[in-house]
């Protein structure tokens, strides 16, 4: 009985990883596919990218960002609001493409439904962190993203 207890153990932990694998696969697939779309100045490519790509949820919902910069004589901070619909990100990823364009990929890190993928361009280095639907068809459901200037 005690085999068959830690036999069933064994068995639910490779199942599990190996149902991982695939989850994994298509994150990473859909990280690199985002990084060649932002590249692309084409914003046909990008409005089917984030259809194909993006859930619903994340389509529809409002996008906010904020500007810091610091000097010697402190730090500013804009705030803005981008649209809640599929044109707001679309200019979102003009953007993307104004800052990225150039970049490449340094490193890009699933951990669960997570993932971290970092750029590195002329001028700037940013963090991705994109969050995925877990199950089928594992869709982007959330995105941050941090800029920094100055490559890192």
């Amino acid at each position: 009985m005690k085999n068959l207890v830690i036999s069933l153990g064994l068995s639910l932990i490779v199942f599990h990883l190996h149902a991982q694998a695939p989850m994994q696969q298509v994150m990473e697939k859909r990280a690199r596919e985002m990084h060649r779309v932002i590249c692309l100045a084409d914003k046909e490519q990008w409005r089917k990218f984030i259809k194909e790509n993006y859930a619903q949820t994340l389509i529809d919902k409002p996008m906010h960002s904020q500007v810091s910069n610091s000097d010697n004589e402190g730090t500013t901070s804009e705030k803005k609001e981008i649209g809640n619909n599929l044109e707001g990100k679309v200019n979102m990823f003009q953007r993307l493409h104004n800052d990225f364009g150039d970049s490449k990929i340094v490193s890009i890190k699933p951990d669960g439904d997570k993932l971290k993928m970092e750029l590195s361009s002329s001028e700037l280095s940013g963090t991705f962190n994109l969050k995925f639907s877990t199950v089928k068809p594992y869709l982007i459901e959330g995105l941050g993203i941090q800029i920094e200037g100055g490559k890192h």
